[in-house]
């Protein structure tokens, strides 16, 4: 199971953010959901045909990185734990 996926399912739960004030949960983990997503969104915004091609990905990237002010690298990282 992925970490994204993995997310989704706790934050179903009702004592989720009991888990995130433990500490059980770290906080940078709920931005890295969102910055997630957003990047999937502009992979579907970006590819009409379905299949993102590198250059598209490449373009999500940036195009995430700049909404988020971080670095691409940053994104990289995110979108490897997250498929993690």
């Amino acid at each position: 199971m992925a970490n994204y996926d993995l997310i989704s399912k706790l934050e179903k739960l009702d004592y989720f953010n009991s888990l995130l004030k433990g500490g059980i949960i770290p906080v940078n983990w709920i931005d890295y959901k969102v910055i997630y997503e957003w990047y999937l969104n502009e992979l579907k915004r970006l590819s009409p045909s379905g299949k993102p091609t590198p250059k598209i990905k490449r373009q999500a990237k940036s195009n995430t990185a700049e909404e988020y002010s971080i670095s691409e690298r940053s994104i990289y990282l995110i979108i490897k734990k997250m498929k993690e």
